[in-house]
């Protein structure tokens, strides 16, 4: 593995800190360790109070009657208010935000990322420090899927400043095989045996399993029957070209359909261990389909 430490250094007085900064980190593969230090103030909001000499309105009444003759001589009269808007001096008081600085906050990050032999990546890690809160983001080249496996953040204060110290490490997975693989249709049962196609899975560690069955009348609440992921010895996948065939034993499982309606819904998903990064850039990372089944 090559490691190669890439240190950013700032020159910044304690004083002039702002309340967020953001460093990125380009990983083409000729480096796969980098440190940062990014320095922001936390602060909290207070208030203070101004009177000012500004112009208020108020509203006036004043009543006018007004008569009406009808056509067999007599005249009804009535009294209505009229309003007007009239302007005068004041004394207002407002309230003006200010911030109150609590500390200085020095951020040092330590990012490693796992390289994946025999593939170049192009992946943009973004550190970001706004006041206390540390985040990592990433935006990748969609080859890979991108996930965090390791979040240790520490914390810790020294007079008026705070110190936090982070490690970030990051696997890097192909991608191509997985979203190859999350597609399901063709969900049929035939006696005992559920089975529907999902795309290629070529490896089989990165595609998880999930089944749903309930009882769902037309009318009323539905029955939950089975709902969880299947292990391996629960499934069986078989190879069909661009496609892969997957099978169910419901019965062994535990799963008895008696008369009614039920509804069997079998969802694909990527299997994996941490957080992902760049999950916006793909378009899914789980598929499921639903078959609708009647007995009598």
């Amino acid at each position: 593995m090559k490691i190669l430490t890439a240190v950013f250094l700032f020159l910044l007085a304690i004083s002039s800190f702002a309340s967020t900064e953001t460093k990125t980190f380009f990983y083409d593969g000729s480096q796969d360790s980098v440190q940062m230090s990014l320095q922001a103030e936390e602060t909290h909001t207070e208030y203070r109070y101004e009177q000012r000499q500004t112009i208020c309105y108020r509203q006036v009444v004043h009543y006018e009657t007004i008569c009406h003759t009808n056509p067999q001589g007599q005249t009804n009269c009535r009294t209505v208010p009229r309003y007007v808007t009239v302007a005068y001096s004041c004394i207002q008081t407002i309230q003006i935000p200010y911030e109150v600085k609590d500390f200085d906050v020095i951020a040092n990050v330590n990012l490693q990322v796992n390289e994946l032999p025999g593939i170049t990546p192009g992946e943009t890690f973004k550190v970001k420090l706004d006041e206390d809160s540390l985040s990592l983001t990433a935006i990748g080249s969609k080859k890979f899927f991108l996930i965090q496996k390791t979040n240790n953040v520490n914390t810790r204060v020294s007079g008026s400043v705070k110190i936090i110290d982070a490690q970030y490490a990051v696997d890097l997975v192909e991608a191509a095989p997985v979203v190859k693989a999350l597609e399901v249709s063709d969900v049929s049962l035939r006696n005992t045996l559920l089975s529907f196609k999902t795309g290629a899975i070529e490896v089989r560690d990165l595609i998880g399993f999930h089944l749903n069955v309930k009882k769902a009348p037309l009318l009323g609440s539905d029955t939950v029957l089975f709902d969880r992921e299947l292990s391996s010895s629960e499934i069986e996948i078989t190879a069909q070209g661009e496609a892969s065939t997957a099978g169910v034993n419901i019965q062994k499982l535990g799963v008895e359909l008696g008369s009614g309606r039920f509804t069997l819904t079998a969802k694909t998903f990527f299997k994996h261990q941490g957080t992902i990064l760049n999950v916006n850039q793909f378009e899914r990372i789980e598929a499921s389909k639903t078959l609708v089944y009647k007995t009598r």
